[in-house]
């Protein structure tokens, strides 16, 4: 017996425009409430005449105290553009949130490596560490082809400035920058982890998120520079 999916209807409660292509969407269910949901967990979003019967999947940006669930999207194919083009008051079909993106435990160093729109599930589980266990040890290593790219840059900053245990590096590859503060290169494995013997292994979770030849590369680089298979966990995604 195939197990149908339990689809909702939700309501476009707010839209922010982030970027030319990128949109925030702020969504409650048709009934004014909020599921439940983990920081890292995604919902499938369904378009019934684009002939996708299994929907595509987009994870959430927002964490669970904000009251509120929230996708940030990037216009890179007919489904995300589709979703970047709802505006205020309209419903989109979509599941239940869920998913496995997330670390169980509490007492470790969180090392979040990003690219592009890949960074969204990063916002969700930041602001929920933050606000559970403001002790933790949080980085972000965040890469995108232009300065444009980088969203939530500004609310990382103002993170950045608020809690001394939160940390980001920027990295853009494709155009220079007039910030100091971004580096134009490809992030790697010796700006994430150092090299030889400083290298900063012990007592870290890494994360990674963003396309399915980036997460491989890091993932492989990582385990080469000796992180321990169950320390990695990845999220992948095609565009979409």
């Amino acid at each position: 017996m195939i197990k149908t999916e339990i689809t909702k209807t939700y309501v476009v409660i707010e839209k922010i425009v982030e970027s030319a292509n990128v949109s925030t969407l702020k969504l409650r269910l048709s009934d004014g409430s909020v599921p439940t949901y983990h920081a890292g967990q995604f919902i499938n979003v369904y378009f019934p005449e684009l002939s996708v019967p299994e929907g595509k999947a987009y994870s959430m940006s927002s964490a669970p105290h904000e009251k509120v669930l929230v996708i940030t999207v990037k216009a890179v194919g007919e489904f995300s553009r589709r979703l970047c083009a709802l505006q205020t008051g309209d419903t989109v079909t979509a599941s239940l949130p869920y998913g496995y993106f997330y670390s169980e435990l509490e007492d470790t160093s969180l090392v979040f490596i990003a690219a592009d729109i890949g960074v969204t599930p990063f916002r969700s589980i930041i602001l929920d560490s933050l606000s559970r266990n403001p002790s933790r040890k949080l980085i972000l290593f965040y890469t995108s082809r232009t300065h444009g790219g980088l969203t939530f840059r500004e609310e990382f900053e103002n993170l950045r400035k608020k809690h001394s245990n939160f940390d980001v590096f920027y990295f853009v590859t494709r155009e220079k920058s007039p910030d100091p503060a971004i580096v134009q290169t490809r992030v790697t494995i010796g700006n994430i982890v150092g090299s030889g013997p400083q290298k900063n292994i012990a007592g870290r979770e890494f994360m990674l998120c963003g396309s399915i030849s980036f997460v491989g590369d890091i993932w492989k680089g990582l385990r080469a520079a000796g992180v321990p298979e169950e320390a990695i966990y990845t999220e992948a995604f095609f565009s979409h």
